[in-house]
């Protein structure tokens, strides 16, 4: 009897259960699944549902998810970045512009170098201790557009018109000019926080972040080629074939950005590319379905586990980052497209509904946040300075808090600027699915 109790004693104890990394796995996916429900109640993201959660569960809260656990589990956040990246790049298609190329490639391009500028310089100017880390960081996650609200917005409402012709092409772009800018500043701002007060050299803080791109495209763009031959030489095959090789030519590339330090969204984001530009439509597709299959599962344990990190307590603290993060990024959006429209005499419904259009933010703009919070913790761990992991958490923090803002006003924001523009032509009159 002795034994008996001494044995379910050792079964709850949940120090024990941290010493398996099967049963930690299997924590993470159940409470996400529930925290994606809740929020799927409430008509928010999964993703947020995950996220939160996470953080009640974390070492912050609840401590059901440690931190010896979260850090065990390292290689599994990892894997979700480069998955996610992916994912990305499966949207982009260069063919999208072939109509409107010179206004869609100017008007992306300069409304993300003017919201890039107006964030990062108010965090210059408001932001004293880590000024340019924080400026640098928050000025390339407020270029990026989440497309989830956008399309759904257009399919829903079967939206038609310039706008919308303008909107399609920009908002893939948008992601993947965002990723560059941030896969470029993301090691100068880790850089800086790392030797305040030291000399720095132009070949530091630009010669490394841009070898660092050309290598991840390059290698990215090798591997795309190599799963594209495999992926067409394999096309009558079975889905579990196809899936095999993505997910090897994915765990080479994702392990390589981590064996040299690249880009962990970028090349994973090229091989999503490479294959979304050059496989035919029927076998694009099919490469689409089955990737959905497993992106889910992973996920659902990445931004959970990102979760339980994240520092609940700093979220009382972001007043002034956050509050310029959250509207001057709007004001980015909105002059930028404004101007931009305006040098290429677009018509008047675009100038004025263009930038409202690109407001809202999710998936990507959480990725970028928590790979700089991944990246600060390695520098916090190996300096022993605890401030760099606050640099990490703060960012994540405000931009869950943004996302969230973002998320219950975009979407009826992006309908009105439609609806505005003249280009909504058949009501939806199902219940509430616009919301993703």
């Amino acid at each position: 009897m002795i034994l008996d109790v001494e044995l379910l004693s050792s079964i709850l104890s949940f120090e024990n259960l941290h010493t398996n990394v099967f049963i930690d796995i299997a924590l993470l996916v159940t409470i996400g699944i529930i925290g994606g429900k809740i929020a799927e109640f409430f008509h928010l993201p999964r993703v947020t549902g995950y996220i939160i959660i996470g953080m009640l569960f974390g070492p912050n809260v609840l401590n059901v998810f440690n931190s010896e656990m979260i850090y065990d589990l390292k290689a599994l956040k990892i894997l979700g970045l480069g998955f996610i990246g992916y994912n990305v790049g499966l949207e982009v298609n260069f063919k999208m512009l072939k109509y409107n190329r010179n206004a869609v490639l100017f008007i992306t391009i300069f409304q993300a170098i003017v919201t890039f500028v107006l964030v990062g310089g108010m965090i210059l100017i408001f932001v004293d201790e880590y000024a340019w880390t924080y400026a640098l960081i928050f000025g390339a996650i407020a270029t990026v557009t989440t497309p989830a609200p956008i399309v759904a917005c257009i399919r829903s409402y079967h939206t038609k018109g310039r706008l919308t012709a303008l909107l399609c092409p920009m908002i893939a772009l948008d992601d993947v000019l965002g990723v560059i800018l941030f896969a470029f500043v993301l090691p100068i701002s880790v850089y800086l926080a790392g030797h305040t007060g030291q000399a720095l050299t132009v070949g530091i803080l630009v010669g490394e972040p841009l070898l660092q791109i050309i290598i991840s495209i390059g290698v990215g763009l090798a591997i795309g080629l190599i799963v594209e031959k495999f992926i067409e030489y394999f096309y009558k095959g079975d889905k579990i074939t196809i899936f095999l090789i993505i997910v090897v030519g994915l765990l080479f590339g994702i392990g390589i950005t981590y064996m040299f330090d690249l880009s962990t969204i970028l090349l994973p984001l090229t091989i999503g590319a490479i294959l979304s530009n050059r496989l035919n439509f029927e076998l694009r597709d099919k490469v689409r379905g089955i990737s959905d299959s497993f992106i889910l599962p992973i996920l659902l344990i990445f931004f959970t586990l990102s979760g339980a990190e994240l520092n609940i307590t700093l979220l009382s603290t972001l007043e002034v980052i956050g509050i310029i993060y959250i509207f001057i990024r709007v004001v980015g959006k909105l002059v930028g497209a404004f101007t931009g429209s305006v040098i290429m005499r677009e018509e008047t419904k675009v100038k004025k509904y263009l930038g409202l259009a690109l407001i809202p933010q999710g998936g990507v703009a959480i990725d970028m946040a928590i790979l700089a919070e991944i990246r600060f913790i390695e520098l916090s761990r190996s300096t022993g300075n605890t401030d760099y992991a606050i640099i990490g958490s703060t960012v994540l923090a405000v931009i869950l808090a943004a996302v969230l803002i973002y998320k219950v006003f975009g979407e009826i924001i992006v309908k009105w600027a439609f609806r505005q523009a003249n280009e909504i032509t058949e009501e939806d009159h199902t219940p509430h699915a616009h919301l993703l």
